[in-house]
């Protein structure tokens, strides 16, 4: 694993990437560093990077002027009230945008369970349908084998 953080590098693309190459390029690593595929003892932890080089590297694109890594860590008497307000910023975006995917997934579940709900009603509606229409039918024949006989 790389010592040194460098989110280009560690995803294998040229600084000024576009949106479209950071995340063909992340996929491209992770079908070989995710936990779930690998067999390395320190997969998850070459995944938890690689996944903070695209996040990063998607911040950078949507908000230029956001503090890069080494602007984060150096200390806070140095850091202007404008760029802590950029660092706020970058954060309220990061924790929205995760709030949107979780609303998104929670609604594509309870779509999910609606429709296969109206799917059973469907069915059941149309075996009773069914039930009641052989019952009748049977009823029929057992009442006209009364009257032939």
């Amino acid at each position: 694993m790389l010592d040194a953080y460098d989110p280009n590098e560690l995803l294998g693309i040229a600084s000024g990437a576009s949106e479209d190459e950071i995340r063909k390029a992340f996929r491209r690593k992770a079908k070989v560093v995710h936990p779930d595929v690998s067999n390395a003892p320190d997969a998850a932890e070459q995944f938890t990077r690689l996944k903070a080089a695209h996040d990063l590297l998607i911040e950078r694109l949507s908000n230029p002027l956001a503090p890069t890594p080494e602007d984060l860590y150096r200390p806070a008497r140095e850091v202007s009230e404008e760029e802590q307000e950029l660092i706020l910023q970058s954060h309220r975006r990061r924790r929205e945008a995760e709030q949107r995917r979780r609303s998104r997934r929670r609604a594509a579940v309870k779509g999910n369970a609606r429709r296969a709900q109206r799917e059973n009603d469907r069915i059941r509606a149309e075996m009773a349908r069914r039930r009641a229409a052989y019952e009748a039918q049977q009823r029929e024949q057992d009442t006209g084998g009364e009257w032939d006989s």
